[in-house]
């Protein structure tokens, strides 16, 4: 195992926060420019206690951070949105597919999650083969979604049902 995966605790928001404002310098992964992240929205979506949020640890060092969070309307309760990132250094080392599988572990002894959606842009290659080699189908692409100076990215809507438990 490439790294260890654990609940995110107040403790990491610095360094959560930190990893998502380097990887927001690369336009179009996140919706969200560096200085839109704070380490208080973090650690308010930590306490929050809604749903899971994991880190991925390696020699003490996260490597990733990933959340589902369920919608809270009760017709949609049924729902939850997922958000992942792998730490900048560590793409393409496994860390998004050991994060996935928790997240759906997680979800599949959920009693109420049946369903797990994303958006991801249109423009991000690896994340669509990440979601697609768990199942996830495209749903729907919201055009031009996604503004950075004059370019626009489509988001694409991303589904997975999650088997019932009998």
């Amino acid at each position: 195992m490439l790294a260890q995966i654990r609940n995110a605790t107040l403790e990491d928001s610095l360094q959560i926060v930190n990893a998502e404002k380097e990887i927001a310098l690369q336009p179009g992964l996140f919706c969200s420019a560096p200085d839109e992240f704070t380490e208080k929205k973090v650690k308010e979506t930590i306490q929050a206690n809604k749903g899971v949020y994991l880190v991925a640890v390696n020699e003490n060092k996260l490597v990733g951070h990933a959340f589902l969070v369920p919608l809270s309307l009760k017709s949609l309760k049924h729902v939850a949105m997922l958000n992942i990132a792998v730490h900048k250094g560590w793409q393409g080392k496994g860390i998004g597919t050991q994060l996935m599988q928790a997240l759906i572990d997680w979800a599949k002894n959920s009693k109420e999650i049946e369903k797990i959606e994303l958006n991801v842009r249109a423009t991000n290659q690896i994340a669509l083969k990440l979601y697609a080699d768990f199942g996830f189908t495209k749903e729907g692409r919201l055009k031009n979604r996604v503004k950075i100076d004059d370019h626009y990215i489509d988001d694409i809507v991303m589904g997975l049902f999650l088997p019932k438990s009998s």
